[in-house]
């Protein structure tokens, strides 16, 4: 199978769909695949071979062997070109030339598709709002000429079904195949004993979240400053996310420099985040929208609880248990939320519980349903 991997062989950051592509890759090479990576040569508006560098930094990461990329004689699926990465914006090619470029070499095409969230909530990407929600439509109509195309959730799978039925365009293709809950090369976590409180410190929460308006660190900052002036918040909070937004990340000192009880992490990488959720005893994940939720995922599979939202994707997630699933993610219910959880021991032996029961799907779980579905198309 052909594999591809422009972006994320160039990019300096592992946010969520650099990992997917990472874990992705390593998942379809454990259970046996001879992935054959491509990038796209602007010049030549073609396909080309990554460069050994760009292979050993996709490796980062938890990613994929840079020794383990398919070579030798053509295969029996190598008739298919994967798509993991967002390919979208002036600098990135086209779906047509795409499947041009994709047609030359008698390939079909599988897309992963992450969320509609540029278009669905165009107001937070502030003045490029316009641009980046035209950029994003493009993107979603073109998906309309792919063989198959596999949403990481059942949400984001309506979302584009009904995108593109509005468009008039085919939505036959689309199927949801959600994402796994496993955290890359790391076994799964015991929930930690005893809670916080009971042992004689305060509650330790982590948010994982790029520093965008969209994380929705001004809801949950504000749910923290009311519950320190209430003199409620026995706890302690570590943001971890890259500085996407300038806004968000004046935000976040402005309330460091408050003396809100939180530390900021900008550049964790696997074995650090590792770290971070083993000393914690819940996590966070107050977004405004997600495609799939791949903080809740990894949260749950170190063995630690998530407050979030019954909406969306992150409802699919919360519904499984391990959770405590918030009625919204306005401020005043994290307030809600983070109060239950802070002030209940009870409901954390139980979310504790929930989560040492939940079973939980592995990248190579997922990796065989995807080829499943390649070869059922």
């Amino acid at each position: 199978m052909y594999y591809y991997v422009d972006h994320t062989s160039r990019f300096q950051r592992n946010t969520g769909i650099q990992r997917c592509v990472r874990v992705i890759a390593a998942a379809l090479m454990e259970v046996g695949v001879p992935l054959r990576p491509l990038v796209w040569n602007r010049e030549q508006q073609d396909f080309e071979t990554p460069t050994p560098q760009a292979l050993a930094h996709l490796g980062q990461w938890s990613g994929p062997d840079p020794a383990g990329w398919g070579r030798g004689e053509v295969e029996a699926r190598d008739t298919w070109l994967l798509i993991v990465e967002l390919v979208r914006g002036p600098h990135q090619p086209t779906a047509a030339q795409l499947r041009r470029a994709a047609e030359r070499r008698g390939l079909r095409l599988a897309w992963v598709f992450h969320d509609a969230i540029p278009v669905r909530l165009a107001g937070l990407y502030g003045p490029a709002a316009e641009a980046t929600a035209a950029s994003h439509r493009a993107y979603m109509a073109g998906l309309a000429t792919a063989d198959l195309v596999l949403a990481n959730s059942h949400t984001t799978a309506s979302h584009l079904r009904s995108f593109l039925q509005q468009q008039g365009l085919g939505a036959e293709s689309v199927q949801a195949l959600p994402l796994a809950l496993e955290f890359p090369g790391v076994p799964r976590g015991a929930p930690r004993q005893p809670h916080g409180a009971e042992a004689g410190r305060p509650l330790r929460l982590l948010c994982v979240a790029s520093l965008e308006r969209r994380k929705n660190h001004a809801g949950l900052l504000k749910a923290v400053a009311w519950l320190v002036a209430q003199q409620r918040f026995a706890a302690e909070l570590v943001l971890v996310g890259w500085p996407n937004d300038p806004a968000v990340v004046a935000l976040v000192r402005r309330a460091q420099a408050l003396g809100l009880p939180l530390r900021w992490e900008d550049a964790a990488d696997d074995q650090r985040l590792v770290e971070l959720y083993r000393w914690c005893d819940a996590t966070v994940v107050a977004s405004l929208e997600e495609g799939f939720g791949l903080p809740v995922a990894e949260s749950l599979w170190h063995g630690r609880p998530c407050l979030t939202t019954v909406e969306g994707a992150l409802g699919e997630l919360a519904a499984g248990g391990g959770c405590l699933a918030l009625a919204g993610c306005a401020w005043s219910q994290l307030v809600e939320g983070l109060d239950r959880w802070l002030t209940t021991p009870w409901l954390r032996e139980r979310l504790a519980g929930e989560v040492q029961q939940r079973p939980l799907r592995t990248w190579s779980h997922y990796a065989t349903e995807l080829l499943d579905r390649l070869d059922a198309c």
